[in-house]
């Protein structure tokens, strides 16, 4: 349940007295075949139904944090995979952090950030559908970045198109695990029981004296199928634990985005019982640089990084890597969100992170 906390903070405030709206989102995209493994399935093409509910946080104070219109939601959908016998159908639930920023007076960009689970209808099965390497677990992880162009047709209603990238990954608790990554396209309508007027407080120039320096203290849990036992019927995944230890510097460059370095150490149990197991003799531990760019909106902070082994005696074969995080912070210096790692498009696993910020 990692990313339970994540999405109770973003639903977290949802409230029928402030400004709201209803959206609805018709999608059609790709399944992005990033491996031979998933290739013998063929090429489908999924679409999706999504509606949701979100509350827009149209203060003065959130204004100047992103000099945009910020709302937090919470959304159910509907993904048919184009495959029911080998990729069946999805139901994702998730929370959303969704910014705009104003174009014109009617037009719009949106950027979207997504976290939250989906139930998956056919996970793999050694006898029943063993074409299905992309997921094993049929409640799994979902994730989604989106960007959007949107026109306000009037003070009620909103028209949009979406380009997202999905990606569901069951962390790697359980093999086989390749995951589903599908980008889509999407129509959105937007409406609003009470008129929303985006009005654009004064736009405070950035002062680049004032730039904010952060160094950030992380630690980080995760978990991950290792080394199989028993034999035939009986046999089974265990799963380990992951956790890691992270100093990140970031500076301020924009006011809404920082650049950042990040040395973090990983101790991997899953690696740790495959060596040992195999008599390899090698450390379970890796070393990684990583440099990134932060998302700065108010208490929510989106990174996106790419990292490369100092040290790695075991694990993936790429000595490259991304991560993705998305924090929340509840306090001044403390916060918490989940993180995703990525080799490519094939996810390692899926992590929570708690933050202390040693410079306030």
């Amino acid at each position: 349940m990692r990313l339970i906390l994540c999405i109770s903070v973003l639903v977290f405030g949802l409230s029928l007295k402030a400004q709201y709206s209803f959206s609805a989102e018709v999608e059609q995209g790709f399944l992005f075949l990033h491996s031979q493994d998933v290739a013998p399935i063929g090429q489908s093409y999924p679409r999706g139904l999504n509606l949701a509910y979100s509350r827009w946080l149209l203060d003065s104070s959130d204004w100047q944090d992103c000099h945009c219109f910020p709302r937090l939601g919470f959304s159910l959908g509907v993904h048919h995979y184009d495959n029911p016998r080998v990729l069946g159908w999805g139901l994702p639930i998730y929370g959303f952090l969704e910014p705009w920023y104003k174009l014109s007076d009617t037009w719009f960009l949106q950027l979207k950030a997504a976290a939250g689970f989906i139930y998956l209808s056919r996970p793999y099965d050694e006898v029943n559908n063993p074409l299905n390497l992309s997921y094993s677990l049929p409640l799994s992880a979902y994730l989604s970045l989106g960007l959007g162009l949107v026109i306000e047709i009037n003070s009620n209603f909103r028209l949009g198109l979406q380009i997202a990238y999905d990606h569901t990954s069951n962390g790697g608790i359980r093999e086989p695990n390749k995951g589903l990554n599908y980008p889509m396209l999407g129509l959105l309508l937007d409406y609003s029981p009470m008129a929303i007027e985006f009005e654009s407080g004064h736009q405070q120039k950035f002062d680049r004296q004032k730039a904010k320096k952060q160094l950030r203290f992380m630690g980080s849990l995760a978990a991950q199928a290792g080394a199989r036992i028993g034999e035939g019927a009986n046999e089974q995944d265990l799963t380990y634990l992951v956790g890691g230890l992270a100093l990140r510097y970031s500076h301020q460059v924009t006011r809404t985005s920082a650049l950042f370095t990040e040395l973090e150490w990983v101790n991997n149990q899953a690696y740790a019982r495959q060596i040992e197991r195999a008599d390899l003799g090698l450390s379970a531990n890796q070393w990684g640089l990583q440099i990134g760019h932060e998302f700065l909106l108010g208490k929510f902070v989106f990174s996106q990084a790419m990292g490369f082994y100092l040290f790695k005696q075991y694990g993936a074969s790429s000595d490259l890597y991304q991560r993705y995080t998305l924090l929340y912070y509840p306090w001044r210096r403390l916060g918490f969100g989940p993180g995703l790692k990525a080799h490519a498009h094939v996810a390692e696993y899926l992590e929570f992170r708690i933050v202390y910020d040693l410079i306030p």
